[in-house]
This record gives C-alpha cells, structure tokens and sequence, in this order.
C-alpha cells in the first residue's frame, strides 16, 4: 500500500513541481524569516544555503532561519507576537504554544482553498482527519506534519564506566543511582547526571507520565491534566501531580540533589550537554538522540559505549497526532509564499532530505530501503551527523528512515516503540481554547514556572511539603476553573470523535 501511495506521489510532484517550477519566473523575489526552536548546529548555514538555493529556482524565495534558544524559547515566543515583530513562520506543537497563540489571534487562519491553491502536495499526502484534527474552533492553523511519533523518553549512560565498575547491565531507576553513586565515587570532576532547568521536566516526564501511560493533555505548558491514552472509549483525566510515583520523584531528585549527582548551578542554567563532552554519565534523552550520540562516540571518543535504558518495554504509548507543524504569522505579508515554502519543505524529496538530515553526502545519505510490517523505511547513512540539525525541524519529519549503523537494539526498540506499542486516543493533540479562564491560566501559569524547576532539580528539603505548598497556590490562582474548562473541551472532542 505504501508503495502504491509513494508512485502516486511521485505523480503528483511530477505536475506541481513542474507547475512550479514554471511559476517561478513570474514570481517577485521574497525572504521568509522562519522561526525555530533550538539551536543552530556548526553546518546550519552551509545547508540553508542549499535549501534556499532550491527555493529559489522553484518559487523564487529564500528562508531566513531565526532560532530561539532552549534557556528561553518559551518566554520569547509569545513576545513575537505582542510586539508586533514582521516574520513570516514558526515551527509550533501541542507543547510549543499551538493552541494558545492561535486562540489570541497570532497565526494566519488557513482556508482550504489556500491549502489547495498553495500545498498540493501536503493535501495530497495527509488524511483529511489531520485539518479537523489540528483545527481549533473549526478553523486551521498549520500545515500538519505527517509521522506518527511515540512519546517516550529513556537513559542514556556510559557504558564503558558500567563495566569499569564491573555492574550488570542497567534496567532499573535504582541500578542507575547505584550507577551514579559509583560516578561519584571514582570520576574526579565528572557530574554524574546532565540536567538543567531546560530538561528537568522531561526527566519526570520519563519517570512517570510515560510508565504510567498517560500524556499531558492540551501540552505541559497549559493546565495541569494528563489523559490516560489507552482506551480510546473513554475520557479519564488526571493532574500529573496525582500520577503514581510523583511525589516518589520528588524525593528522589532531592536525594540526587543532596548527593551530588547535578551541579548548583543547573536550577538557573540551560542544557550545558555535559553528557556529550565527557563530563557526565547519564542523561535523559529520546532513541533518536541516543544513536545520535553512539555515531558521535564512534568518531570522536571511540573509548566510550553509548547505552540506552528502555524504561517503557510493555507500555503503550501515546502521541502528539497531528498537533505539530509550521504555523504562518497573522502579520505576514508574504502568506502564499510562506505556504509553497512550508510544503515544498514536507514533501519534495530534495528540500526534505535537506531539512531533515542536511546535505546529502556530507552530513547523511540514503543507503537503500528497509522493510518491516508493510512499512518502507529509508536506510541512512549517518556522515557527520553533529555538524547539522538539533533544532526544531520535526515539523518536516515526513520521511521514515533507519540508520543503517546504530547501537544493539536500537532498530527492533525503535520499530516496537513506533508501531507495536503505538496507541491512539480521540484526544491526542487536542488544542485547548483559554479565552473563557485567560487570567487563570496566566495565574496558574506562573505557579508552574516558579514550582516545577524548584522540586524537579531537587532543590528542596522537604519535597513533600513545597509539593503541597504548590497545590495550595495552584489552587488560589485558579486551578479548577482551568480543569473544568479543560473537561468541558475534552468531553466535546471525544464525543465529536464518536
């Protein structure tokens, strides 16, 4: 079946690449200020400069990528828009202000005629459920992207310290500490654990959302409800804070704290990536970032085994559906352009592999096609990896693929966590509407930036009572009109999904 829709594909691009191509001439010279999430690798201009070379001949327009940094994304983004800064896109999701920045007004509304006139080939490519799906109050705001991602999270380690200190292979949360304790213990100036107020969500995240086989509902950045993914004909809400195993994360991190295992500083500092300079042994990270980081290890430190702990063997996992993409500022004055940009960007095989893996033959390359259960995958080729990517280009992820080098396990965990263990929910990727509780979700809003790098790094004696401390606040700023809110759009979804 995929091969049938990747020919009808190739038909589809033949026309409009050649309609485009067409158009190009005629078209008046533009440049397209993109924003992204992250950070720019040390090849980012090299590979844009490619891109932009290819924009060029096709509709006569160039990208001028704007990166907004972990430490700070989230403050500066909605600033983008209150200031009335000219740009012309940005990459969004559930967790990256989707909802909230359309529901203020600060993304172009899409029609269908301009997602027809301007995106053939991403109209072509996605389900209709992906514009109903990503709609809020009926109108669409991004071009979707289209693969399904898996939320999950587990460790990466030193293997090769593991061995030194003669362990068994790690598989608990209490293996790892003991791991870390022996860090301590033996590595002069190494910090056992790379975290930082930039990540440490994630490490609770990984610890308790995913195994309790829950997700944030509406993004973490918004309310306080994750939603039990698992059965699709149900609605069951709960605050993470109420999840098994929350308050037992607090305490851990206090003690991890109190050990030694992250540095003072990481309660006001961004992501140092101590892992990847040999400065520590353990970090949080995805599978992708893991094999990442064993291609690294082989090149630049070929002394050292990256190790990847799968802490959701057996779990279902949710998804973010169709809640990520490119999303088109309301101030544009280049939007059909923007349109053709962010399309050429998902579906046209050059501009694709550019985006996603930069330039062909230097950073990665296509080494053939891997099969698994009616899937095509593309086999790649990894070159030098570090020099491009570790920003938000996820948006374009539209192109399967697996490496034709990685770590043991790394494909049959990949393959399980995408497919096997996959589990979809009328709620995934819900937008959350904040206009009827705006001043309590700014409240509780507050509440959450000052308490959660506080309890999640550990920096408190007594977890148990500042995790109190901060229901009470929750609780006085509003928590419960935002949860009734959350509950009333939630049961409207599920039932319009019936």
């Amino acid at each position: 079946m995929l091969k049938k829709r990747l020919l009808a594909l190739l038909l589809v691009l033949s026309v409009v690449l050649g309609t485009v191509s067409a158009m190009a001439s005629d078209l008046a010279p533009v440049s397209l200020k993109f924003y992204f999430i992250g950070e720019p690798a040390a090849d980012n201009d090299k590979v844009f400069d490619e891109i932009n070379r290819l924009l060029t001949e096709k509709i006569n327009a160039t990208i001028e990528p704007v990166y907004l940094s972990w430490g700070d994304w989230d403050q500066r983004y909605p600033l983008l828009f209150t200031s009335g800064e000219e740009f012309d896109m940005i990459y969004t999701a559930d967790w990256a202000m989707y909802s909230e920045t359309a529901s203020k007004g600060g993304f172009y509304p899409l029609t269908m005629d301009m997602i027809q006139a301007n995106c053939p080939l991403s109209v072509a490519n996605l389900p209709e459920s992906a514009w109903s799906a990503s709609s809020i109050n009926g109108s669409c705001y991004i071009i979707p992207q289209n693969n399904y991602f898996a939320n999950h999270y587990g460790f990466m380690i030193r293997g090769d310290l593991r061995e030194k200190y003669g362990m068994p292979e790690i598989k608990t949360v209490e293996q790892l500490e003991e791991f870390m304790d022996k860090v301590l213990e033996n590595e002069k100036g190494m910090i056992p654990l790379d975290i930082s107020h930039d990540n440490a969500e994630m490490y609770m995240r990984a610890l308790v959302v995913y195994p309790s086989e829950h997700w944030y509902l509406a993004g973490e950045h918004t309310g306080v409800y994750t939603y039990d993914f698992t059965d699709p004909e149900k609605v069951s809400l709960t605050a993470f804070y109420d999840l098994p195993g929350y308050e037992e994360h607090l305490e851990r991190m206090t003690r991890w704290n109190k050990k030694g295992f992250l540095s003072k500083s990481d309660l006001t500092s961004a992501n140092a990536e101590r892992f990847e300079s040999g400065k520590s042994a353990v970090k949080i990270c995805n599978l992708s970032e893991a094999n990442t980081a064993w291609q690294s290890a082989r090149l630049n430190h070929p002394d050292w085994k990256i190790e990847y702990i799968n802490l959701l063997e057996g779990k279902k996992l949710g998804s973010t559906g169709y809640s990520q993409g490119v999303a088109f500022n309301v101030r544009s004055k280049n939007i059909d352009r923007a349109m053709m940009a962010a399309d050429l960007l998902s579906y046209d095989p050059d501009l694709n592999f550019l985006i996603n893996y930069g330039i062909p033959g230097v950073h990665n390359q296509i080494a053939g096609e891997v099969e698994y259960k009616g899937q095509t995958f593309l086999a790649l080729e990894a070159i030098d990896p570090d020099a491009y990517g570790g920003y938000s280009m996820w948006c374009f992820s539209n192109t399967p693929n697996l490496p034709t080098e990685s770590f043991d396990g790394y494909t049959d965990i990949l393959l399980s966590y995408f497919y096997d263990q996959a589990a979809h929910h009328p709620l995934d990727g819900m937008p959350f509407l904040t206009d009827a509780v705006a001043t309590e979700v700014a409240a509780t809003s507050n509440v959450l930036s000052e308490y959660l790098p506080v309890m999640y790094l550990g920096f408190t004696d007594d977890p148990v009572a500042t995790l109190a401390e901060f229901k009470q606040k929750l609780e006085a700023a509003g928590i419960e009109a935002v949860n009734a809110e959350m509950e009333k759009q939630a049961q409207a979804r599920f039932e319009a999904a019936q």
